[in-house]
């Protein structure tokens, strides 16, 4: 019990103690319960300026590359083959030597025509001469008009006939050159059907082998509907570029130009059949390949434009946070035209110039004041308290440029 009453004892002499600090002394600090608040702490962004660039309007989309010509080459007489002379997916060249066929045959055949206008011709000779003959009787009166007439016609007969083995010749000098078959263009040969001694036919339905075209190429697409007017508006202008990569290349894309657009809209889906023509000298491009293609319809040489991720989206349409003098943001209302390469096109609510907010945008609200990120940084890459945040933190990187439009 005694201890109890010292204990109160000691509660009242430290509360009395206080109260005559703090009660008779009015300079005093108040406890830091009641200290006044501190002022608002700007909120560290990454600012980006509102420019001016060459901006290109695009249309992308998917095609497959198509060649330009693709040859079934077949026999055109019945033979057998003697020797193949290239192996498959070898590119040759227009000219080159293909197939050579068995000629003994048509060369025999050749040797029999040729004999039989020697036969023919030296019966011709002959019938001209009795209707030379015959023509001087007649006129002494001393043969009938009738074997005159009967020397004329046999003289006809046989100069017709001379002419049937001259064509007989011709047609068995062509045959004869179609057992050597040459390549009718440049291009890159595929599945050989046919190997030395296999028998071929002119009525064969299968080829021999078949050639396709690897340079130039094409690339076949399809443009919405809605889309058609501004492509031949812009096909009004001048030439239209078209670029295509095959998925997964990082290679710069290939380059090339539109060279057609179909005649009509196909009604079902409500596309129009387009085609691009590329050199393809590096042959990038396989026929029946699909590949990314980008059509650029124009270049807005003087657009106004932002860093794509400084536009947001809110419930009255896009915005931006803009800077202003004073370091505070005001959110602005936008009207887009289009996104491409990692920026936005403005049509109305910004002006050149101004600064605009890119990341950190979640902290923001009208009239908060921010701080440049970047600019808070020193060349060592610390932050303004001088920790270094090591390579790949406290930095924001720069946005990456989007897909085209």
């Amino acid at each position: 019990m005694r201890r109890l009453l010292i204990g109160v004892a000691l509660v009242a002499l430290v509360a009395g103690a206080g109260y005559w600090r703090f009660g008779s002394h009015p300079d005093a600090s108040p406890p830091p319960s009641v200290a006044k608040p501190a002022g608002r702490s700007a909120v560290p962004v990454v600012m980006k300026p509102v420019a001016r660039q060459a901006v290109p309007e695009r249309f992308a989309t998917v095609g497959s590359a198509q060649p330009l010509a693709t040859v079934a080459v077949r026999a055109r007489v019945d033979s057998v083959v003697d020797t193949v002379h290239f192996t498959e997916g070898q590119e040759v060249r227009r000219g080159d030597l293909l197939f050579t066929l068995d000629d003994r045959s048509l060369k025999a055949q050749l040797r029999l025509a040729e004999a039989n206008l020697e036969r023919d011709t030296a019966q011709f000779d002959k019938a001209k001469g009795d209707v030379a003959r015959y023509s001087e009787l007649l006129k002494r009166a001393a043969v009938a008009r009738q074997q005159y007439d009967a020397a004329v016609a046999a003289a006809d007969g046989l100069e017709a006939t001379v002419k049937a083995d001259q064509a007989a010749i011709d047609s068995a000098r062509i045959a004869l050159g179609y057992t050597r078959i040459f390549s009718p263009m440049d291009g890159r040969t595929g599945t050989v059907g046919v190997k030395p001694g296999s028998s071929v036919r002119a009525a064969d339905a299968t080829p021999l082998v078949s050639l396709t075209q690897l340079r130039p190429i094409q690339v076949a697409f399809y443009i919405p509907e809605r889309h058609l007017s501004g492509v031949r508006e812009a096909m009004a202008g001048g030439t239209l570029a078209v670029t295509a990569r095959a998925p997964g290349d990082t290679r710069p894309p290939a380059e090339g130009a539109l060279t057609f657009i179909d005649s009509q809209v196909d009604q079902q889906t409500g596309t129009v059949l387009a085609k691009g023509t590329f050199e393809n000298a590096d042959t990038r491009l396989w026929p029946g390949q699909f590949v990314d293609v980008v059509l650029t319809l124009r270049i807005d040489a003087d657009a106004l434009t932002v860093p794509a991720p400084a536009v947001q989206t809110g419930q009255q349409g896009p915005f931006a946070y803009v800077v202003k003098p004073d370091k505070t943001v005001e959110m602005r209302p936008l009207s887009v035209t289009r996104y491409a390469d990692g920026v936005a096109v403005i049509a109305k609510g910004l002006s050149e110039g101004e600064t605009v907010v890119t990341d950190g945008q979640s902290r923001l609200f009208p009239g908060a004041p921010v701080s440049d990120r970047e600019a808070a940084k020193d060349p060592g890459g610390k932050d303004p308290g001088g920790k270094d945040k090591g390579p790949g933190q406290g930095a924001s990187a720069a946005p990456a440029k989007g897909g085209v439009s």
